[in-house]
């Protein structure tokens, strides 16, 4: 998996990007997103299903609910569970009982399903507490380091406990047919870490969250010309509109949530006026930059 991937096999520890890249790799190379962990091939894509149902709820509380009720179908072997009440809990049943490498992998899909809550409403979440079963294997249990919440040892399931208020922060991803990279974008973020072997979508990404840059700039920026740069893009499945228009959105919704005016923030994403970023919010989340502000 390692040689797959393109990382070294020396016996050092790996970033958690690296980690991240290596299961992505694993998943292109076998077509199994259960990493031959389960005790049946879950075709790759199936957990973009469950982000599709996640999608059309109208806040996370319901956008989980959709996500475990599709679970059920999409991931028989692992159904989750969503329970709504002081809190709002994320539930993987029964995994105390299954081999190391089986409960590592329910831990690398909580940390997942979190990063997908995070992406989902645009907002770096804190859950309260993360319950887990004792777990002895090597290695285990440090993904859930990234969670930065105390983590209960006890049961047999594994559990995400948000504060019950999360429950009701609107579903606003966008852009499904960039969520690979956005997902890993939200990722990124979420574990602070610098990119290691980035690619060109990634590098993209970073200059435009630092500042509203045109294709020559970035170009210049990486050495490269504007036609390499749009066909570096499109072997990786993205464009260069599509990641400007993603950061857009995510910078859009965190300005507006800090109350910046919106002629300063037309002028601060690039735009000519407030009128065209008005019609931009709306044409992205279906609502007014003034109901996007309201809690």
């Amino acid at each position: 998996m390692l040689a797959n991937a393109g990382l070294p096999y020396d016996g050092a520890a790996i970033g958690h990007l690296d980690f991240w890249r290596l299961l992505r790799s694993n998943i292109e190379q076998t077509g199994d997103e259960r990493h031959a962990l389960g005790p049946q091939t879950v075709p790759d894509g199936s957990f973009e299903l469950l982000l599709a149902a996640m999608r059309l709820g109208q806040d996370l509380g319901e956008g989980l609910a959709r996500l475990a009720a599709a679970s059920r179908i999409v991931w028989p072997d692992l159904p989750l569970a969503v329970r709504r009440g002081h809190d709002l809990r994320l539930q993987a049943p029964g995994v105390s009982d299954v081999p190391a490498q089986r409960r590592l992998y329910v831990e690398m899909v909580a940390i997942v399903l979190h990063t997908a809550c995070c992406w989902m409403t645009g907002q770096k979440l804190e859950p309260r507490r993360l319950v887990a079963p004792k777990d002895d294997a090597p290695g285990n249990g440090a993904l859930f380091a990234l969670l930065g919440c105390p983590v209960v040892r006890r049961g047999s399931d594994v559990e995400l406990v948000y504060p019950a208020n999360v429950s009701n922060l609107k579903i606003v991803a966008e852009r499904f047919d960039l969520w690979p990279s956005l997902l890993f974008e939200t990722y990124r973020q979420i574990t602070a870490e610098p990119l290691a072997h980035p690619g060109t979508a990634e590098q993209v990404l970073d200059l435009l969250w630092q500042a509203p840059l045109d294709q020559e700039t970035i170009s210049a920026a990486l050495g490269v010309s504007v036609a390499t740069l749009r066909r570096r893009l499109s072997d990786e499945g993205y464009s260069f509109r599509g990641l400007v228009s993603h950061v857009r959105q995510q910078q859009t919704l965190s300005a507006l949530r800090a109350k910046v005016g919106l002629e300063d923030l037309a002028v601060e994403l690039g735009y000519s006026e407030a009128r065209s970023l008005r019609r931009a919010t709306r044409r992205w989340f279906g609502a007014s930059p003034s109901a996007l502000r309201k809690p």
